[in-house]
């Protein structure tokens, strides 16, 4: 084993990975980051007492009804996930003074947690599988809606239906609209909603205006992109959130008996935050190397408060 000196965690590395951010990342957006002091633990599902009507007559001299609350309970597990590369003597020896080799190092890696952290998020919420089967809607098939880049689908009627569905089953209205870049794209040069702006002179429709024709708080587009290695060794990029759309109840702030469709648990791991960087040289190679961490574990929480919209585009 090569000697190893110098190993300590980097406040100052720490902060340039903490601060990093790439605005083509939206999963901490979708899926709103939960800060925890254990690496698992569970937590209450409560039950929907709240929404029963009881029997609340009390005749005098009697007791008044009573009633319980329910609740089962879920799991989490904050999953490490570290990348590290080095920064070896003889390219520190010779580096102008312009370039913060250690931060730039930061950098590399925390981009490489940051796109695993975005592929795994996708991974989860363009699964169907998580959904209530009522709260998946294929189109372009026999019997079903047509493709949103079809002049003729009705993206509005489809989503204000499903926001219907969704308000019976968990009494809150979805007000989060994901849409993939593909989907963005097309929507906003979909003649039905551009006839909405009675302004011939606009091609697309801006972001704002499709929050109002959509009727929902937030509307994310997902743009980051992730490549692949071909068999010739190019590399091929394709979008992380493929070609689909998610309509979801996100609350403002995270907190106890807030629902949610879901959230990412952070392990304040040691009390020094859910990001963490150390740094420390090597003898054997002589480099100096520099890894970050992170812990999460993404979770749904409902699995009616979130609708799919598979493959909406072509």
């Amino acid at each position: 084993m090569p000697t190893t000196q110098v190993v300590h965690y980097d406040k100052l590395l720490t902060n340039i990975s903490v601060g990093y951010t790439n605005d083509e990342y939206i999963a901490s957006q979708i899926l709103k980051e939960v800060p925890v002091d254990k690496q698992s633990d569970r937590y209450p599902v409560y039950g929907e007492e709240v929404f029963i009507a009881h029997d609340d007559r009390r005749a005098p001299g009697t007791d008044a009804n009573e009633i319980q609350w329910t609740y089962s309970d879920d799991t989490y597990f904050c999953e490490g996930h570290a990348l590290r590369t080095r920064i070896p003597d003889e390219v520190k020896e010779n580096a102008d003074d312009v370039f913060d080799l250690e931060a730039d190092a930061t950098n590399l890696v925390s981009e490489g947690i940051l796109l695993n952290k975005e592929i795994a998020a996708s991974n989860l919420l363009l699964n169907s599988a998580i959904y209530d089967p009522q709260l998946v809607v294929p189109t372009g098939g026999a019997n079903q809606p047509e493709k949103w880049d079809d002049p003729d689908s009705d993206p509005i009627a489809l989503v204000s239906q499903m926001k219907e569905l969704v308000h019976e089953k968990i009494v809150l209205d979805p007000n989060t609209l994901l849409l993939s870049y593909p989907v963005y794209n097309r929507l906003r040069r979909h003649p039905k909603l551009i006839a909405l702006l009675k302004v011939k002179e606009l091609s697309l429709i801006p972001l704002e205006m499709m929050k109002e024709f959509f009727e929902v708080d937030n509307i994310i587009v997902g743009r980051a992109v992730a490549a692949t290695r071909t068999p010739g060794g190019a590399s091929r990029k394709s979008y992380i959130w493929g070609n689909s759309a998610i309509l979801a109840y996100v609350p403002k702030n995270p907190g106890k008996k807030v629902p949610a469709f879901g959230y990412s648990f952070m392990w304040n791991k040691d009390g020094k935050g859910a990001v963490q960087v150390r740094k420390w040289y090597e003898d054997g190679p002589q480099c100096t190397f520099v890894e970050a961490e992170r812990w999460y574990d993404h979770k749904i929480v409902s699995s009616r408060a979130g609708v799919l919209f598979p493959d909406v585009v072509s």
